[in-house]
């Protein structure tokens, strides 16, 4: 199946392909293919197939009969399912869907990285406070948010504060006036430490968020790298048609997310 040097074992690969049809809508109450249909389409043994189905089953989305197959529950279904509100960018989403939460991993002023330093306009030797956070989304961990923050804010921030309120709420609350941003979105690898928070295995593709936040002035206040897991989150962009004939393009008109 695909990539065979993949650091991803096979049988979660398949297990992220089968949770993504049953929440696509792709299987239903007709079933799963059976066992040595996904053998022969995945090219795998019998024993990868049940272990990518032992997950879906731990998860609660599949149920078997005896005799019978494989079946999608599909209350687990809805459940797992986006409600037409959760809409936003990533972090954003995160912060006003019910049943996050947030644990704080690291807390404190620390040198940073020669490029934070340069996006903040620090001096060499200046410390910013460093911030990790999980974001757990029905008590799985969904999201890995590492910030970085200059001193003259980094005093409107607690750990405790950030277990219940958006970092730029308190940042706003405290009288910085958040401007604009430049972001990055691209993918990136999970490290040992990112695999070991999010829950995933070393070398997993994860999304990867880079952001500047400025407040009204043009000066950072913020700079941030955030790091998902894939398969909790889909993309929808609206596009319109623009330009001259010859030259016509897709503008994105707006860009949300939805959790899984």
């Amino acid at each position: 199946m695909g990539n065979q040097n993949s650091p991803m074992p096979r049988y979660h690969r398949i297990y992220l392909v089968l949770r993504q049809k049953i929440l696509n809508g792709l299987y239903d109450e007709s079933g799963l293919p059976a066992e040595f249909r996904l053998m022969e389409q995945y090219r795998v043994a019998r024993v990868t197939v049940r272990r990518a189905l032992a997950e879906l089953l731990q998860e609660g989305l599949i149920y078997r009969r005896p005799g019978q197959g494989t079946f999608v529950n599909i209350e687990q279904v809805r459940l797992n399912r986006p409600p037409a509100q959760m809409c936003g960018l990533l972090d954003s989403l995160l912060e006003v869907v019910a049943g996050t939460s947030v644990r704080v991993v690291d807390f404190g002023m620390r040198s940073c990285p020669t490029h934070v330093r340069e996006a903040l306009r620090l001096a060499e030797r200046d410390e910013a406070l460093h911030v990790m956070r999980v974001r757990l989304h029905r008590d799985e961990p969904v999201s890995l948010i590492t910030t970085w923050s200059p001193p003259h804010v980094a005093l409107l921030l607690t750990p405790g504060a950030l277990q219940q309120q958006p970092m730029l709420a308190l940042l706003e609350g405290g009288g910085v006036r958040i401007g604009h941003a430049d972001q990055t979105l691209s993918c990136c690898l999970a490290d040992a430490q990112a695999a070991a928070l999010l829950d995933e295995p070393v070398g997993a593709a994860l999304l990867s968020v880079v952001r500047v936040v400025r407040d009204v002035d043009g000066n950072p206040v913020q700079w941030l790298s955030g790091l998902y897991r894939p398969q909790c989150y889909d993309y929808r962009m609206a596009l319109t048609r623009a330009g001259e004939d010859k030259a016509r393009i897709w503008l994105a008109r707006d860009l949300s997310t939805a959790t899984r």
